[in-house]
């Protein structure tokens, strides 16, 4: 599974001054879920708000771990995965820059078991406060209930095409519709890494390749993959639904 949450544009350089300065308001304040929230609000929320910066491959949470607090990710990337019976990863999906890494499943919980495994790619920084005060602020404030709402709409989203991605596409279609929706992604990345996101391996991957362009319907070009015939691919992923 290849996709991307929504992301918003955050200032870095904004940010940074706010460190400099200590004030957390201020850097909450930058984060576009909590635009046009009460100042006191965000004031009440920084009481409890920390930032803490991770490198490449550390792990902020394991699934079925239980937190009390909600991050955010300011900057970086990070991806979901899950950990089969087998102890091999499957991946589910990546998320980057300003981005909800919590999954909230209902303002009545008092404590938030993980959907899954949360490792950074690259060193990135993330946002934590508390999810009592978190709750608290946003029940008392409608813009931030709506933004919750369509973050949490995203979120849903990312899982429903994780189940079309994984337990309904067949291989073929897996390549042909990361080939239609994320080509330039997928020229960025290598041919194992794009195995290891799709859940296919690398033998599987070439001999997909290998029958699309014998179709027709791609081509390398300057070690570049170049999509010839885009209609084409749709076949393989909407006729496997």
């Amino acid at each position: 599974m290849v996709t991307y949450g929504v992301n918003y544009s955050l200032d870095v350089n904004q940010t940074l001054r706010g460190l400099q300065r200590g004030n957390m308001a201020f850097i909450l304040e930058q984060l576009s879920f909590f635009e046009g929230c009460d100042p006191e609000k965000l004031t009440r929320l920084s009481t409890s708000a920390k930032i803490k910066t991770y490198e490449a491959s550390d792990v902020m949470v394991y699934e079925e771990d239980d937190i009390n607090r909600v991050y955010f990710l300011l900057e970086g990337e990070v991806k979901f995965y899950k950990v089969d019976r087998f102890d091999a990863e499957v991946f589910l999906y990546t998320l980057k820059d300003e981005a909800l890494l919590t999954n909230i499943g209902s303002l009545n919980c008092d404590r938030i078991s993980c959907f899954s495994n949360i490792e950074f790619l690259v060193q990135s920084r993330v946002l934590s406060c508390d999810l009592e005060i978190f709750k608290e602020v946003v029940k008392t404030d409608i813009t931030l209930l709506i933004h919750l709402v369509n973050l949490l709409a995203d979120q849903k989203q990312l899982v429903e095409c994780t189940i079309n991605m994984g337990m309904v596409y067949d291989v073929t279609a897996k390549v042909a519709k990361m080939l239609y929706d994320y080509l330039n992604l997928y020229n960025s990345l290598k041919k194992q890494e794009i195995s290891y996101r799709l859940n296919i391996q690398p033998a599987t991957l070439s001999r997909v390749l290998a029958k699309f362009i014998r179709l027709g319907l791609i081509a390398e070009s300057d070690h570049k993959t170049v999509v010839l015939k885009r209609d084409e691919l749709t076949r393989y992923f909407k006729e496997g639904v």
